[in-house]
């Protein structure tokens, strides 16, 4: 499968380390994130559908904005694609991309 074949789909992606990707709303190792384009030589963009600017308190009703964000390569441990899965749940440990409503 080519990288360019992602764009537009969901799927989950395996990171080295989160803590540095938390202002962008990346809260976990492990996260569903729609593809939005490739960049060979520095990294993944994907979709934020509900980035905040309020991070510190996230429970509090507040803007929300559609972002795009860049992951590096070097964060990304391995991306798992899903051909036939129509729809996605949430589970303990892996999180889709952004901040949940209180």
């Amino acid at each position: 499968m080519l990288l360019d074949d992602l764009k537009g789909d969901v799927v989950l992606i395996k990171l080295r380390e989160f803590e540095e990707l938390i202002t962008f709303g990346i809260s976990s190792t492990n996260i569903y994130a729609k593809v939005v384009e490739i960049d060979d030589r520095v990294g993944l963009w994907v979709e934020n559908p509900s980035w905040s600017p309020r991070m510190a308190q996230p429970e509090e009703e507040d803007e929300r904005h559609l972002a795009h964000v860049l992951i590096r390569w070097e964060y990304v441990i391995g991306i798992m694609t899903f051909p036939e899965r129509q729809g996605f749940d949430e589970d303990d440990e892996i999180k889709p991309i952004g901040f949940s409503a209180a």
